[in-house]
C-alpha cells in the first residue's frame, strides 16, 4: 500500500507533504521517549468519486477534548483537516482502486526549548484495512479478561491519570494484546480491580440484552468511544434501546451478543470470553458493521 505523511506545523499552520520512510522526528521530543502527545485514527471509504470519512466530526471533538487534558494547544480544525485531505488525497492519486483505509492524525508536546517552552508538532500518515482486520469483521474474536489495576470511576478522583484522553502512550494497551496473544486469545477485555467490565485495548465493548444495548460509562475508567457513539445514535433505528452500565464479566458471557466497535475494525463479535462461548447475532452484526461504514 502506498505509504503518505503528512507533517503539521500547528505554530506556523502549515501542512507540508514528506516521505514516511524518511527520518521526521529527533529523539528529543516528547513523544518519543515520554508518549507525551495525542492521536486519533480514522476509517476512510471510498467509493468512485465518493469520500466517507467516517465518524470524522467525533473523532475531532475527542482529539480537542485529549489536547485539553494535556494542556497541549487547541487543535485548529482548518489545519487538521487541510492535513486529512492531503492525505487522502496523495492515497488515492497512487492507488485508485483502494476502497478503505485509515488515517491516523496526533499532536506531540514536541522539543523542549532551552527557555522551557515547547514546540509542538504533529503529522498525519495512512494505515492499511489489513487481513487482521477484514479476518475479524467476518469470523469475529476471542478475548481473556485483564485487571486494569484500579478500580472503576477512579478517574474522577485522579483526572492527572488521563484515563478518558486517547494519548501517544500506548505501552500497557500493546502490552495486554500481546499477553492475549500469549494466552491464545485475539484480545484483551480490561476489568477494573473491583470487577466493573471496562473496555478492550483499542475497542469498546457493547454487548446486548434482550432488545437493549449496554456499553461500559466512560466515567467507569475508559476511553469514551466515537465508534460506540455512533452505534448508540442510531440504536432505535435497528429497534432497540441503548444504555451505559455497570456490568461484571458473567453479564457479558451471558449477553445475547458482544462486539468489540473500533474505528478501524468497525464491530466485530466477541465470540469467546475466558474459554466461555458467547451468542453470535450474525444479522445485528451485519447491521452494525453497515451502520458504522456509512460513517
Amino acid at each position: 500500500m502506498t505509504e503518505a505523511l503528512v507533517l503539521i506545523d500547528p505554530a506556523a499552520s502549515t501542512v507540508e507533504v514528506s516521505d514516511l520512510g524518511a527520518p521526521q522526528l529527533p529523539v528529543t521530543d516528547l513523544s518519543a521517549h515520554r508518549g507525551d502527545g495525542i492521536f486519533e485514527t480514522v476509517l476512510v471509504r471510498l467509493g468512485g468519486s465518493d469520500v466517507t470519512v467516517v465518524n470524522r466530526d467525533r473523532h475531532f471533538a475527542r482529539f480537542c477534548s485529549s489536547a485539553s487534558a494535556l494542556g497541549l494547544p487547541d487543535p485548529g480544525p482548518d489545519l487538521w483537516d487541510r492535513a486529512l485531505e492531503a492525505v487522502i488525497a496523495e492515497v488515492r492519486a497512487a492507488d485508485p482502486s483502494l476502497t478503505e483505509f485509515g488515517v491516523r492524525y496526533a499532536l506531540s508536546r514536541g522539543t523542549q526549548n532551552p527557555d522551557g517552552s515547547q514546540s509542538p508538532r504533529g503529522w498525519a500518515f495512512n494505515v492499511p484495512v489489513d487481513d487482521t482486520i477484514t479476518r475479524a469483521r467476518a469470523h469475529g474474536i476471542s478475548a481473556v479478561s485483564l485487571d486494569r489495576g484500579y478500580d472503576a470511576y477512579l478517574g474522577s478522583k485522579a483526572p492527572w491519570l488521563l484515563i478518558g484522553a486517547k494519548t501517544l502512550s500506548y505501552a500497557v494497551n500493546q502490552a495486554a494484546g500481546r499477553y492475549a496473544a500469549e494466552q491464545g486469545t485475539d484480545e484483551a477485555l480490561f476489568v477494573s480491580h473491583d470487577g466493573i467490565v471496562l473496555e478492550g485495548p483499542t475497542s469498546n465493548l457493547i454487548i446486548r440484552r434482550g432488545d437493549r444495548l449496554l456499553t461500559p460509562a466512560p466515567e467507569a475508567g475508559l476511553l469514551s468511544g466515537t465508534t460506540q457513539r455512533l452505534v448508540f445514535d442510531h440504536a432505535a433505528e435497528l429497534g432497540l434501546t441503548a444504555e451505559y452500565a455497570d456490568f461484571g464479566l458473567s453479564e457479558v458471557i451471558d449477553a445475547d451478543g458482544a462486539w468489540y466497535v473500533s474505528s478501524m475494525r468497525t464491530a466485530v463479535t466477541l465470540n469467546q470470553l475466558d474459554g466461555n462461548p458467547i451468542k453470535r447475532d450474525e444479522d445485528l452484526t451485519a447491521k452494525l458493521q453497515a451502520l458504522i461504514m456509512a460513517g
